[in-house]
């Protein structure tokens, strides 16, 4: 309580919303997908579950990016957990740089029954169909109904918290 103070005035800015949500930590996946003959990745932050009955879950993904467009046209996605020991592959899925080249080494994923590329290097994995989306700013929620899932090992999680990639340690 303020009790005897008046309220600050909150800085409603782009750069105090991101220092205020850099202080919820959450786990780190990449989102890929598969359609028009493109495999594609991007390391993911803004992932929940949402419903037991039925299986499914969301991510809210930035509409001016090339995972928007091929997920509205494949409807299919995978969610690739990843693990203390994934950084590498966390920041490579997150550069721009990727998209200059085909964005999967072989050997390094397998198709899921949904078309999706499932990192051999994952924790786990979900995989859904698009059950519906919403727009919401600048991004999209996008509801997805698990058709596939697997929990690899038993690795803690890779998790993102103020700006930097931590594990449970």
């Amino acid at each position: 309580m303020n009790e005897g103070r008046s309220p600050a005035t909150p800085d409603l800015s782009k750069a105090s919303f991101r220092y205020a949500m850099g202080h919820f930590p959450t786990g780190v996946t990449v989102m890929t997908t598969s359609a028009a003959g493109r495999l594609h990745g991007m390391t993911v932050s803004a992932f929940a579950s949402v419903s037991l009955e039925p299986l499914l879950i969301l991510v809210s993904v930035e509409q001016s990016t090339l995972m928007h467009q091929l997920v509205l046209e494949s409807r299919a996605f995978a969610i690739n957990l990843l693990g203390k020991r994934s950084e590498s592959t966390a920041r490579y899925f997150a550069d721009n740089a990727r998209l200059a080249a085909p964005e999967f080494r072989e050997g390094s994923f397998r198709l899921g029954t949904t078309g999706s590329p499932i990192l051999n290097e994952a924790t786990g994995f979900l995989e859904a169909t698009v059950h519906g989306t919403h727009r919401a700013g600048d991004h999209t929620i996008i509801v997805g109904q698990v058709v596939g899932l697997e929990v690899v090992t038993e690795e803690e999680p890779l998790v993102y918290y103020r700006s930097g990639y931590r594990s449970l340690d």
